[in-house]
This record gives structure tokens, sequence and C-alpha cells, in this order.
């Protein structure tokens, strides 16, 4: 269904299309965990090893599918010559990058949120495409293009004043949490970079599956080693509920989402399109929780949009077959 859009429309505008999709339903998980949180018997713990309960079946039947699929049949004359899947060289770098991604990066987000409001773990979570973009320098020399500055300059000009205006608010504690999420935004952004050249191999789909059964392991085992007790019973039906929520919408959706269009625009435009996070968190954060909203995060939310409208004419425009391989 997608391969029949994709040749309607330029693969690029596509991609910085899904890119937002998965930004706005990673955009919602800081609001339903505080949510979550409201109830207090519910503890980091718990939030993790349910969205694994919840999430993992999901994985196992795609994954079963995505994987005969590709690798089972006649398609996969490879995979007779090279083995089994588990002896792929592909394989272990996506079950530690999924760990990585999706176990390191969630944990620390959890923590951080526990001691920062929803819109400030928001800016500091979407600093990431600059941190993509350092790190694609750093590691393999990509060049940062005009258009890509300009746009990130845009962009956190936008966080900058709405987390301006909410630092002066927060408790001793902010400095906690915010070093927690940044952390976090780390292990995600070489989650992001990393992930380009295995999705390129295997496709977004086995990618994804692959990484989020690895993180769903490491989780669980952190959960039998570190928590004392599991809230099986005493867990009230709206807590469930509302995890049960966060796990569909912010984490098996965007995974897949996010993996797609990492395959169509690479990893440094996807982080791009994230940058309107925060602006989707603002506004619910005023809606469902009740948080503060003024002139500067009007502002700031102006900025990130425009960013994003420039980012997507660029995304828009066809590359050249010259460009192409000058990057590959």
């Amino acid at each position: 269904m997608l391969e029949k859009i994709i040749k309607e429309k330029s693969s690029a505008q596509i991609g910085f299309i899904i890119a937002l999709l998965a930004t706005f339903c990673y955009s919602l998980k800081p609001i339903i965990i505080k949510l979550i949180y409201q109830y207090e018997e519910v503890t980091s713990e718990d939030v993790l090893a349910w969205r694994v309960i919840i999430s993992l079946p999901i994985y196992i039947v795609v994954g079963v599918w995505v994987l005969k699929r590709k690798f089972g049949g006649e398609e996969s004359a490879d995979s007779e010559q090279g083995g089994s899947i588990a002896s792929k060289p592909w394989f272990w770098k996506t079950v530690l990058l999924g760990a990585l991604g999706f176990y390191v990066a969630a944990l620390l987000d959890l923590i951080g949120l526990h001691y920062i409001s929803s819109q400030l773990a928001r800016l500091i979570l979407f600093t990431y495409p600059t941190l993509v973009a350092i790190l694609g320098w750093l590691i393999y020399r990509q060049s940062i293009s005009r258009t890509v500055m300009i746009a990130l300059v845009l962009s956190y000009i936008g966080v900058g004043l709405i987390f301006a205006y909410d630092f002066n608010s927060l408790g001793d504690k902010v400095i906690f949490g915010s070093v927690m999420m940044f952390l976090s935004v780390l292990a995600f952004s070489l989650y992001v970079l990393l992930s380009k050249k295995i999705i390129d191999q295997v496709g977004g789909a086995a990618f994804t599956v692959v990484a989020m059964l690895s993180s769903g392991v490491c989780i669980l085992i952190h959960f039998l080693i570190s928590a004392q007790t599991f809230n099986w019973l005493s867990m009230s039906s709206p807590a469930f509920w509302l995890i049960t929520l966060m796990t569909i919408v912010t984490t098996v959706i965007p995974s897949f989402l996010i993996a797609e269009a990492i395959s169509l625009v690479g990893p440094q435009k996807t982080s791009i399109a994230g940058t309107v996070g925060p602006a989707i968190t603002s506004v619910f954060a005023v809606l469902l929780l009740g948080e503060a909203f003024g002139v500067m995060q009007f502002a700031g939310i102006v900025l990130v949009v425009v960013a994003i409208t420039y980012m997507q004419r660029e995304s828009a425009k066809p590359v050249e077959p010259k460009e192409i391989t000058s990057t590959s």
C-alpha cells in the first residue's frame, strides 16, 4: 500500500509526512505518562513492564510475518547460503541498537519525567536533531547543509523561548531530571543515526521488529531484577488503559513509522521533522494537564512550525543523481 502512494508522490514528501506522524505520536507520550503518574500506585518499572507485556505479542506476530516474508521462501536464496537470521551481522547490530534506543532511552525518559514538566521534557528530547547532525559529522563526516542549519536555528530559537518561560517555575530537581533526559536524547540519537544502513539492507519493518523485541527482553530482565512488586491487580482500570493507549499510540505505531521515514529521507531530515514535537506537546499539556501557556510559548510554536514548513519544501525537491552518488 505504501509503495503505491510513493509512486504517486515524491518519496521525500512521503517520508517527511511519515516522520511528522511519528513525531505527533511520540509527542503524546509525556502527556499520557504524566496522566498515568497521577495514580500513585504506578511506578516507572510498572509502566515499562506493562508496555512490554502489551507490545511484545504485537511485535512477535508482525515479526513472524515480516521475517518469514523477507527471509523465508523462494526470495531468500541468500538466507540459505548465509545460515539462520540470528547468524547475520545485521541481526546482532539491531539487537544492540534496539536495546539502546528503546530500553536505555525509554528508561532514562521515564526517570526524567518524575522531576520535570512534560513541556520541558519534550523540549530536551527534541534536541536530538542537533545531536544527530553533530554525531553524523563526527562518525560519518556527513556535511550539514545550509537548509538544515537554518531549520535547526529557527526551530531551536522557538524551543528556547518555551524553555526560558518554563525554567523559572521548576524546582531544584530539574537539573537531575534534565540530565536524565539529555542522556535519553543521546541514546536515541545514536539509534536514529546508526540504524540507517541496516534499514536500507533489511527494510524498516524487519529492523523495527528485531529492535523492539530486543528492547522488550532487556526491559523484562531489568524489571525482574529491580522491581520489588508488580501491580497486577491493585492497579486501577484507568491507569491500565492509559498504559495501553501509551503503548499502542506512542510506542508501537511510531516505531514502524520512524523506521520507514529513515529509509525514505534519512536520519537527518527525519530528526528535523521531530522538532515540531515540543509545539505539539505544549498544546496537549495546556489542554489536558493545565500547564501554563503564554506569548513566549506561542512565539516558540510559530517558529518551530515555520522551520518544519521550510524543511518540508526542501524535502519535496527532486534529488539529482550526482547528489545520491556523492553521499553514498
